[in-house]
Order: C-alpha cells, then sequence, then structure tokens
C-alpha cells in the first residue's frame, strides 16, 4: 500500500510538472514578445516625438536662412546702386535734393518687402545717417543714438551682426511705426559688399513679432514649444514665464551640442525632450520643446494594452497547457502501471508488454548504431567542409570532434590543401563517379606522406587539412608536397585522363584554418595572372609592390587595334605581359583587375567611335576569364580577343563602303534618270567595277540597278501624267527613253494600264 501510495503521488507529481512546462512554455515567448514590444514601441514614440521635433526646428532653421538672404540680398542690391556708392564713397556734394532722390530709391527697395519696418545707411566718410522714413541726419545728432554706438564700436572687426532692443519711441515716428511698440530685431551688415573695404553700414529693423511669426508657427504640435538661441546663448525667442537661470542652461547645452540629439531639460518645472538644430548661415541654435508628459500618457496607455493581451494569453495559455498535459500524461500513466502490473491484467500480459517494448527499443538502437557507422565517410565529409566554411564557432573542440570520428591530429600545425582537377574530356566534369574517383586518389596519395582527411568542394575543386609538426612552410615540407603532386598526378592522368593543379596554404594553428582556406579560394578567382606552375604556394604571391596602371600601353594597343594593326597590337599585347603578368611583383587581385580594365577600355573606346561591338562582346567578353587556367592560357584569350575585334572593324569598314557605292549609285540614278544611262556610266560614277556594283546593290536593296532606275521612272511618269499635258513622246524623252514605245511597254508591265488609260482615269476622278 505505501509503494501504491507513493507510485500515486510522483504520477500526481508528474502532471504538475507537465502542465507547469507547457505554461511556461508558452508564458515565457509571450512575455519576451511584449518586451520586445514595449521597447520597440518606446523607441517608437521617442522616434515619434524626435522626427517631429527634428522637422519643426529645420522648418524655423530653413526660415531664419531666408531672411537672412532677403537681408544680403537687399545690402546686394543697394550695394549696385551707383548713388548709394557715390555716397558711400564721399565723391561729390549732395544736394538736399540729391538726398531726397537717394532716400527714395532706398524706400522703394524695402516698399515691396513686408519683414522690413525700417532702413538706416552709416556712411563712414561723411559721418551721416540716411533713414528711409524721416531722412538725412547727422551722426552725432541721430535720434536712435545707440545703433550709431553700436557701428562705431564693431568698427573693423565685424561685417554682420544683430541685436534684440526696444528702440527709443522717437525712433518710430510714422503711425505704423507706433503700432508695432515693443522689441525689434534689428540687423548690421557692412556694405557695399562688393568693395574690399566696407565704406558703411546697412541697418534693418525687424519689428520681434513680425520676425518671429515670418519663421511660421514657433510651435510643432498642440504643447510642443521652439526657443531660439543667437550663437551667444542669447534668447531672441522666450519660453513663457521660464526663468533667465534656466534659459542659459539650455542655451549652454545647445552651444555644446549636447541637444544634437534628443535629450531631456527640466524648465519652469516640468521636463521636456529637447532638440537643437544649428542655422548654416550664423550660429544660432533652434531648440524643439516637446513636454515629456505626452511620452508618458503614450507609453502607459501602450502598456495598458499589452498588459491586458498578456493576461488573456496567460488564461488561454494554461487552458491549452492542462489539455496537453492531460495528453502527455495518459501514456506515461499506461507505461507506469504495466510496470507495477496494477493494470496489466486490463490491457495485456506484462511479460508479452516487457518484451514488446524491448524489442522495439533494442530494434531502434541497433538500427541506429548501424546507420551511425554506415554514414561515418558522410559526417566526415560534412565536418571537414564546415571547418574549412568556418561553420563552427567553437574552433578549439576541433581536434576532439575530429578524434571522435577517428581522425588523430595530435600535431600543433594545420595547412590547407585545395585540389583543382579538369577532365580532358568535358562530359566527364559532371559524372560525379568520375569525382569520387579523383578524391579517392588524390586523399590516398597525401595520407601515404601527410595525417590528412579531405572533402569535396564546389565544382572541380577538393579540399584537404593536413596536420603537421611544423610552424612555417620550409623547403623540406615543399618538397615532400611536391613528390606528393608528381604521384597523384601521375595517376590522374594515367587512370581518368585528367590535369591536377594543387594550392598550399599556409601553416597556421587550428584556429586559422578557415581563413587559410579562404585565402586559398580567392587566390583561386585569379589562377587566370599565375603562372603555368602545377603548385603554387600561396605566401610567395604576398607582397607589397606599389601597382602602376600601364596607362600608356592600354592607348597604344587601342590605337594599333583601330588602325587594324595586327602584328603591332600582339607586340603590345607581348610588352605588357612581359612588364606586368611575368614578372609577378604585383598582386594576382591587382593583375587581374588590371586586364578586366583594359578589356572593358577597349570595348568602351569602339562604341565611343561609333562601332556596334556589343555581339562582339558577348562572344569573348571580360566574364570568360575565369576560363583560363594559367597566364599562358590568358595570354592566347586575350590574343584571340584582340584579333576578333580587329576581324570586326574589318568588317564593319567593308561595310561602311558597300553602304557608301549604293547611296552614291541610288543619287546618281535619281539626279539623271532623264538620261539614257547604263550600269557602266553608274559604275564608273561610283569608282567600282559594273560587276562588283551589280553584286553589291542586289545584296544590299534585293532588287538590280535597272529595275531600281525603271521603278523610279514610273513613279516620275505617274507625276508628269497627272500634272501636265505633254504629249507621251515628251513624256517619255524627260524619263530617258529613246522612243514611246518603250515608254508604254514598261508603264504597262509595272501598272498594268497604258499611260493613255492611266491619264484618263485620273481626269475621271
Amino acid at each position: 500500500m505505501k509503494g501504491l501510495a507513493t507510485k500515486v503521488y510522483f504520477n500526481r507529481s508528474l502532471f504538475r510538472k507537465l502542465l507547469l512546462s507547457y505554461f511556461v512554455t508558452i508564458l515565457i515567448p509571450t512575455l519576451l514578445i511584449i518586451s520586445v514590444y514595449a521597447y520597440t514601441m518606446k523607441e517608437d514614440l521617442l522616434a515619434q516625438i524626435e522626427q517631429s521635433s527634428e522637422a519643426g526646428t529645420q522648418r524655423v532653421s530653413k526660415n531664419i536662412e531666408t531672411v537672412i538672404d532677403q537681408i544680403n540680398s537687399f545690402s546686394l542690391q543697394l550695394s549696385f546702386i551707383p548713388s548709394v556708392n557715390t555716397w558711400l564713397q564721399n565723391a561729390g556734394e549732395f544736394s538736399m535734393f540729391d538726398y531726397y532722390q537717394l532716400k527714395e530709391q532706398v524706400r522703394n527697395q524695402i516698399v515691396p518687402n513686408n519683414l522690413f519696418h525700417s532702413v538706416y545707411i552709416f556712411a563712414s566718410a561723411r559721418d551721416k545717417v540716411i533713414t528711409t522714413n524721416e531722412g538725412l541726419f547727422d551722426a552725432s545728432s541721430f535720434y536712435d543714438h545707440y545703433v550709431v554706438e553700436q557701428i562705431h564700436e564693431k568698427s573693423g572687426s565685424s561685417t554682420w551682426w544683430y541685436q534684440v532692443r526696444k528702440p527709443p519711441a522717437e525712433a518710430f515716428r510714422t503711425p505704423a511705426a507706433s503700432d508695432n511698440g515693443g522689441e525689434f530685431v534689428t540687423f548690421y551688415k557692412s556694405i557695399p559688399v562688393t568693395a574690399v573695404k566696407p565704406l558703411g553700414t546697412l541697418v534693418i529693423n525687424i519689428p520681434k513679432d513680425v520676425f518671429l511669426s515670418t519663421l511660421s508657427s514657433m510651435s510643432n504640435g498642440a504643447d510642443s514649444r521652439t526657443v531660439i538661441l543667437d550663437g551667444d546663448g542669447f534668447p531672441i525667442s522666450r519660453f513663457g514665464p521660464a526663468p533667465d537661470a534656466e534659459l542659459n542652461a539650455l542655451a549652454e547645452r545647445a552651444a555644446g551640442s549636447g541637444l544634437a540629439h534628443m535629450g531631456k531639460v527640466r524648465i519652469d518645472g516640468t521636463t521636456y525632450f529637447a532638440r537643437s538644430y544649428s542655422v548654416a548661415y550664423n550660429g544660432w541654435k533652434v531648440v524643439s520643446l516637446t513636454p515629456y508628459r505626452l511620452y508618458q500618457d503614450r507609453l502607459f496607455g501602450k502598456l495598458t494594452d499589452s498588459a491586458l493581451i498578456v493576461v488573456l494569453v496567460s488564461l488561454i495559455g494554461l487552458a491549452v497547457s492542462y489539455g496537453y498535459a492531460v495528453k502527455m500524461y495518459n501514456p506515461w500513466k499506461k507505461i507506469v502501471e504495466a510496470l507495477t502490473g496494477t493494470a496489466g491484467k486490463r490491457l495485456m500480459p506484462p511479460a508479452r508488454a516487457g518484451s514488446d517494448e524491448i524489442s522495439i527499443v533494442s530494434g531502434a538502437i541497433d538500427s541506429m548504431i548501424e546507420t551511425i557507422k554506415r554514414n561515418e565517410p558522410v559526417v566526415k565529409d560534412h565536418l571537414i567542409s564546415d571547418i574549412l566554411q568556418n561553420n563552427l564557432l567553437d574552433k578549439e573542440s576541433i581536434p576532439i570532434r575530429l578524434e571522435q570520428l577517428g581522425l588523430s591530429f595530435a600535431e600543433p600545425g594545420y595547412l590547407v590543401i585545395v585540389s583543382v582537377f579538369d577532365f580532358a574530356v568535358p562530359e566527364h566534369a559532371d559524372d560525379p563517379q568520375r569525382k569520387l574517383v579523383m578524391f579517392s586518389l588524390v586523399s590516398e596519395s597525401l595520407q601515404k606522406r601527410f595525417s590528412c582527411e579531405g572533402t569535396i568542394l564546389d565544382g572541380n575543386k577538393l579540399g584537404f587539412i593536413v596536420n603537421l609538426n611544423a610552424s612555417r612552410l620550409d623547403d623540406e615540407l615543399k618538397d615532400r608536397i611536391n613528390a606528393c603532386y608528381a604521384d597523384m598526378s601521375a595517376m590522374a592522368r594515367e587512370q581518368l585522363n585528367a590535369s591536377l593543379q594543387l594550392f598550399v596554404g599556409e601553416v597556421c594553428p587550428v584556429g586559422q584554418i578557415h581563413t587559410s582556406y579562404e585565402h586559398l579560394r580567392r587566390e583561386l578567382n585569379y589562377k587566370a595572372v599565375m603562372a603555368s606552375s602545377e603548385v603554387i604556394f600561396v605566401q610567395e604571391q604576398q607582397n607589397e609592390s606599389k601597382f602602376v596602371y600601364p596607362l600608356s600601353m592600354q592607348k597604344q594597343l587601342i590605337q594599333r587595334i583601330v588602325s587594324l594593326d595586327r602584328e603591332r597590337a600582339e607586340a603590345c599585347i607581348g610588352e605588357l605581359f612581359e612588364q606586368y603578368i611575368y614578372d609577378s611583383k604585383y598582386s594576382h587581385e591587382k593583375l587581374q583587375g588590371m586586364i578586366v580594365v583594359l578589356m572593358g577600355s577597349i570595348v568602351n573606346e569602339l562604341l565611343k567611335e561609333g562601332y556596334d561591338v556589343w555581339s562582339l562582346n558577348e562572344e569573348v567578353g571580360i566574364f570568360k576569364l575565369d576560363r583560363c587556367r594559367n597566364n599562358d592560357e590568358l595570354r592566347q584569350f586575350l590574343s584571340a580577343h584582340i584579333d576578333r575585334v580587329i576581324t570586326f572593324l574589318e568588317a564593319w569598314q567593308d561595310r561602311k563602303n558597300t553602304n557608301w557605292y549604293v547611296s552614291k549609285a541610288i543619287a546618281y540614278m535619281e539626279t539623271h534618270f532623264s538620261t539614257n544611262m547604263s550600269i557602266s556610266d553608274i559604275a564608273e560614277h561610283v569608282g567600282v567595277s559594273g560587276g562588283h556594283l551589280s553584286r553589291t546593290f542586289k545584296a544590299e536593296t534585293g532588287k538590280s540597278m535597272l529595275e531600281y532606275l525603271t521603278e523610279f521612272r514610273m513613279t516620275k511618269s505617274k507625276e508628269l501624267l497627272a500634272r501636265r499635258n505633254d504629249s507621251l513622246h515628251e513624256i517619255s524623252q524627260a524619263l530617258g527613253y529613246n522612243d514611246v514605245q518603250s515608254f508604254i511597254r514598261f508603264f504597262k508591265k509595272y501598272e498594268g494600264v497604258t499611260p493613255g488609260e492611266y491619264r484618263k482615269s485620273i481626269v475621271k476622278t
């Protein structure tokens, strides 16, 4: 009874474990997804606020730049007014009428601009001020004396500055000006802008409220605000009742690029997101302020929705977990009952049940072991492939995994060898059986001298990892590899009629095997520029020689191709290979790139000359370089390419001459159709023999010259019959026929009616 009670408790505990595991399996992903969603949602809200702030600050900044552009444009316009320059240069006397005209000219410049309230021009040489509203003043008696003081203070040190000020009441005496009371933004700019040394100062007064409204709406939303700070951190637009100390702190952060990205600030007891943008022209800062409360409210609403989703998913997950727990617990319950014999009589005899389970499990285990042994070569192949292609994260476990497969690599050094094979019969390249034989042949040859294992790579490549007790490739090791290559190469030629080439990497530790293989794989892409050596040691190709592209040789080669000089073009190719390819002082990558650029340059130059070489480029394009196995085959390929290009240009030239002969013959016939001409006359005019011209004309137009001339005469005869009342004899003479009967015979042959009948049909029509 006690044992039975223990089993029942165990069963109930197992059910609780199943229920809990299924529920956790559902709950944890749900919480992770909701957490990721909440984080993403928070970042999206911040990004939306930052984008809105950035758009608002950029809009205001662009408007500030536009206002500055207007001021610069206005100062440039004034600089080109002769009377203004004369007055500034103190050249000649000015009467009151001249001053009046000068004032009106300046005033007319600002009338179209509703932004400018008033303008002063201070002439340094005359020490006078002229205004657009009041007129001329001496600097000492000018009513807006603060402006004069600023000009004297900044003279020689600044050519452009501004002020936010509240001018004296007498500074704006017009009725319109009195309505604008309050602060003004005053801009100062040295003029003329075309002079090396300024002769005066342009002063532009803009009401501050008009200036700020011109910069468009100063808020990015219902609760957002924008503050404009000058280069010294002075607030041009204030932020409500915010204390000066807080605005100064905001200005310091903006000036120090502390608000280049959105950050939090606290102003007047409220937290805001702040984002600044610099105006390119004058260094002002536009700061956008968005209440942090808006972000909190939106985030709280989203999180509330997420919490409701978690609760709902948890309830559904609990129900699903309970159903799965019940379903998965029943088999375990039956197994426990069968093992304890408490329910064996109702199910099946215990011995039979136990024997049945054992036979099934034992059979499955035996089958699994046999499958693993049978697939051991495949597993080795996959492991070597994963090591070479860097598909294993734990590099230190490579020797252990190799040892588990019966490969004991105890030495510290590793060497990667890639074998490239080519069958003499192209059809054999796609035969998987021959590839396996080639792999066995190369693998056995290497294993006679080294501890190694390999795999079949893509295409016609085999990869091998060699384990050896060496830290570098010395001469003795190279001799062993060369001897091994001699054996396998002889067998490959004898048994498979195939050629072999070995690419040998550097000796490296186990963690660098994939790097060595990747280096070899890259070198295989440049075999077209390699020497015809059968064993290539990669480290011998590494150097740092400075590469200079052979531009002069390229120009010479193109010139000789265009001039159809095969012999000199071939000599140019030989010189190129002697200086660059055969010398081997440059990297393979640069050399192959040079060949690609050279071939592309030839095609581009021919296209510029008007030759249609697209079909030729497809026939011997630069993408066929990978078919060259060494630099000797590359030279043959390039020579063949140049020869085909020259052959194409020769044919193109022949076609061009042929078309010219035909065009000249047609022009002569259409011009002299009224004469009694012969083929010999036409050929003599064109400058070729009559037989050659007849064959060329027939090939180009599909008809003989006589047929073309007769058809043209018939066309002309119909025009003469329709427009003139000449006799048939006169018309036949005009068409170059000796007698009217010949004309009538040809006309009826081509038109089906006589000329007289044709004329009558036209009259009736």
